[in-house]
């Protein structure tokens, strides 16, 4: 095992946290180090040269701070592994079945390795064995599970709801200004900046096409960024949305977005496309939902940036033909290309992975595919897509009138119960992107991250983010009569529907 420079900033920083008992300080701590998605905090030469990525060497300082004797977040752990009961269920099938499947269907059939020294051609196989890519993916599977309790144990501390969209805008202005200094700095020094933070084992790709420069940031790949950036920005839209800091939520989401626009990847493009359809489908079934001022500023938004966008085309043409030309071949064209092509093999593996298993699956870590919901078939089969199924409803709640609307049960959202529907808004969006380039059944730390904070913020009457006062001077979301009862109470009851009144409607 080996600590690179990454590892050791990030040691550094958690020890501090975790000595003077900062919990929501690790999980901010966590949340930068997602933006990190081609660095490597640890290398593991004994795994076949597997690397542990900056937020799961994070989590680490986290979980000491949670779990070791004398922490005071035992009665918390156990209320998180309650709430998360049917991922933990699914992690701990995915692990035994990582163990067992591979030997039990060894050789059966032919599949993508997880990684592999030389790719010859697109559709390049080996026969099914044991890996320790196994252990790597249970790893990281339990990983996620320890990630999502921690957001669930994190938020529902007092401020911590709100503090977690203000940490998030940081995230993601950050996220918008590697990518585009990235494109601006090409060529110069700073590329060895980019070279020296993207230290992990994966594939590093440098993209161009003509004179247009893919944007990736400090990612693996354009997929893979754009992929964390439509994630940020589903999140700062939908709490924009809810009225959660509109100032600041609404503006970067609206720069996010362009970013998206302008990257080039066909992951920034289907996701932006699929989650415009969702929110034409929503209002269009429940026009209530959509407030007239929001409704006026959408409208607006986007009439200004068609104009921005012909203004650009018309004054700059050659430019516009690249654009449009790249833009059809990172869309209508992807399917036939190379690399679409091999995408569609992959996914086709996880396929015939579930039907040669009878519907068990081979194991996490047996293949490489391109979809989440493939590999999981492949690799958990029938009974671990149940609980992993189970788990997504329990999160996002698709039949609760909060998910919708801005009150529920006769009475206004408080601020946290906003930021909770947000992030189960952000969860359902994460299989959009995760649907085209998921490599394992393991959904990743964006998944936990956001599935804790909506398990915590909508398990109740959430009122621990409540605050009669914003630094921004945007106002109080909640009532007088509402905060005078928080504080009468002492603060959040963690127990759902502890402080809500008979009859109501859940949030």
């Amino acid at each position: 095992m080996v600590i690179t420079f990454v590892g050791a900033i990030i040691a550094a920083i958690g020890l501090v946290l975790m000595v003077s008992a900062k919990v929501p300080g690790l999980l901010w701590l966590m949340m930068a180090c997602s933006l990190f998605g081609g660095s490597a905090a640890l290398l593991l030469p004994a795994l076949g040269g597997a690397s542990v990525p900056p937020v799961h060497f994070a989590l680490l300082f986290m979980a000491g701070r949670l779990f070791l004797p004398g922490s005071g977040q035992h009665g918390a752990i156990v209320g998180a592994a309650r709430a998360n009961v049917f991922f933990a269920l699914y992690a701990a099938y995915a692990v035994a079945t990582a163990m067992i499947s591979p030997r039990i269907f060894a050789g059966q059939l032919d599949v993508v390795p997880m990684r592999f020294k030389y790719l010859r051609w697109i559709y390049e196989t080996s026969p099914l064995a044991f890996t320790p890519q196994n252990i790597t993916v249970s790893v990281y599977l339990i990983g996620t599970l320890l990630i999502a309790m921690a957001a669930f144990i994190t938020v529902r501390q007092r401020d911590a709801s709100l503090r977690f969209v203000q940490v998030g805008v940081v995230v993601a202005w950050a996220h918008i200004l590697f990518g585009l200094a990235g494109v601006a700095f090409k060529g110069t020094a700073y590329d060895l900046f980019v070279d020296l933070v993207r230290n992990a084992s994966y594939g590093q790709l440098d993209q161009s096409i003509g004179q247009i420069v893919r944007i990736n940031g400090v990612f693996p790949e354009p997929s893979s960024y754009a992929s964390y950036g439509f994630i940020w920005f589903v999140f700062l839209f939908e709490c924009w949305f809810r009225d959660v800091l509109p100032r600041r939520t609404g503006i970067t989401a609206a720069a996010m977005a362009l970013v998206l626009f302008f990257s080039t990847s066909t992951t920034a493009y289907l996701g932006l496309g699929a989650y415009s359809a969702v929110l034409f489908v929503r209002f269009l079934l429940l026009p209530a939902s959509l407030p007239v001022r929001k409704g006026l500023v959408m409208a607006a938004s986007a009439l200004v940036c068609v104009t921005a966008v012909s203004g650009v085309f018309f004054l700059l043409p050659e430019f516009a033909s690249t654009f449009w030309h790249l833009l059809l071949r990172m869309t209508v064209e992807k399917q036939d290309s190379e690399s679409g092509l091999q995408r569609t093999f992959w996914a086709a593996v996880g396929l015939k992975a579930f039907v040669t298993s009878y519907g068990l699956g081979v194991g996490p870590g047996s293949f490489r595919s391109s979809s989440l919901f493939a590999a999981m078939l492949g690799s958990v089969g029938v009974a671990g897509t149940m609980l992993f199924l189970a788990h997504l409803g329990r999160v996002v709640k698709p039949l609760r009138h909060s998910t919708f609307f801005a009150s529920s049960g006769g009475r206004a959202l408080t601020t946290p119960e906003r930021i909770g529907a947000a992030a189960s808004w952000t969860v359902a969006a994460i299989l959009i992107p995760a649907s085209l380039i998921g490599v394992s059944c393991d959904p990743g730390s964006d998944f936990a991250l956001f599935s804790g904070v909506a398990l915590a913020l909508r398990a109740g009457r959430a009122r621990a983010g409540a605050q009669t006062e914003r630094a921004d001077g945007e106002g109080s979301d909640l009532p007088d009569a509402d905060l005078a009862g928080w504080r009468l109470s002492g603060g959040y009851s963690p127990q759902p529907g502890l402080d809500r009144a008979p009859g109501t409607i859940p949030a």
